[in-house]
């Protein structure tokens, strides 16, 4: 599968088109404002780690651990593109 290909799947353009406002978030709040199944979106993620288009990083070493979710560079830019392309479509 091409690597465009694995971004069509599950919640993976919602949260890049989501992180593009905000930059980084954490799964809760991910969770709370995409409009996707728990399942999708938590697959998603590793799918864009993998890209390279965004990171994690834990934020609290007990539980209940909370891991931020932030854009990579190159998530960065390919999230102004589908930015824009929404814009055109919606337009």
């Amino acid at each position: 599968m091409s690597k465009i290909g694995r971004l069509e799947k599950r919640a993976a353009l919602q949260i890049l088109l989501y992180l593009c406002s905000k930059k980084k978030a954490n799964r809760t709040e991910l969770r709370k404002n995409i409009k996707s199944s728990l399942d999708a979106l938590y697959s998603a993620i590793p799918v864009l780690v993998g890209l390279g288009l965004v990171k994690e990083k834990k934020q609290s070493r007990q539980f209940p651990f909370e891991v931020e979710v932030e854009l990579t560079e190159k998530g960065e830019k390919v999230a102004r593109y589908l930015f824009e392309i929404e814009k055109i479509l919606e337009g």
